[in-house]
């Protein structure tokens, strides 16, 4: 009775599934319980080319803000894009370099930010990105620079979410 109780109950456990945290099956490294713990899940998820991860740091209002640098001289101009357009271009971006590494990341708070009738918290992060395609047409790509990464807490989940991050490192 001993062992068919003991087989029982290991067949009901597996080790090598984290428990569920927040909606879904989506399963961060770290609990969302403050910007800070995001920030943690947003470097994993570039380094790790996780994209279940980096799709949980991202609020369902994300936007994304950059100046494109295709542009030149006075026509260089801001664009915006949602959290789809985000989500389609990092996984193509995790799909097609072999190491993507955060080196340096220096995080920094920043005021907090009353938008409507919500507090959003906000940190300034200066990276230094370097990503490598190693049998693709890219071989080494590197940039620094400077974000702002806005976050708010969910009404559904009670996890925090990048709402909108803004690349300061092109301007």
């Amino acid at each position: 009775l001993h062992f068919a109780i003991c087989i029982l109950l290991y067949s009901c456990f597996n080790p090598f599934s984290p428990s569920v945290i927040g909606p879904g099956a989506l399963k961060p490294i770290a609990p969302q319980v403050d910007p800070d713990s995001v920030l943690y899940n947003f470097k994993y998820a570039y380094e790790n080319r996780d994209s279940v991860v980096y799709e949980n740091c991202l609020d369902e209002d994300f936007t994304f803000t950059y100046w494109d640098q295709l542009k030149v001289g006075d026509a260089i101009e801001e664009t915006e894009f949602g959290q789809s357009q985000d989500l389609k271009a990092t996984k193509d971006l995790f799909r097609t370099f072999e190491e993507i590494r955060l080196d340096k990341w220096k995080v920094n708070f920043m005021p907090d930010t009353t938008v409507g009738e919500e507090l959003w918290k906000a940190r300034n992060v200066e990276f230094h990105l370097s990503i490598w395609d190693i049998d693709g047409e890219y071989q080494n790509m590197e940039a620094n620079g400077f974000a702002e990464f806005y976050f708010r807490r969910s009404e559904k989940d009670n996890l925090w979410r990048i709402v909108h991050w803004i690349d300061r490192s092109n301007r």
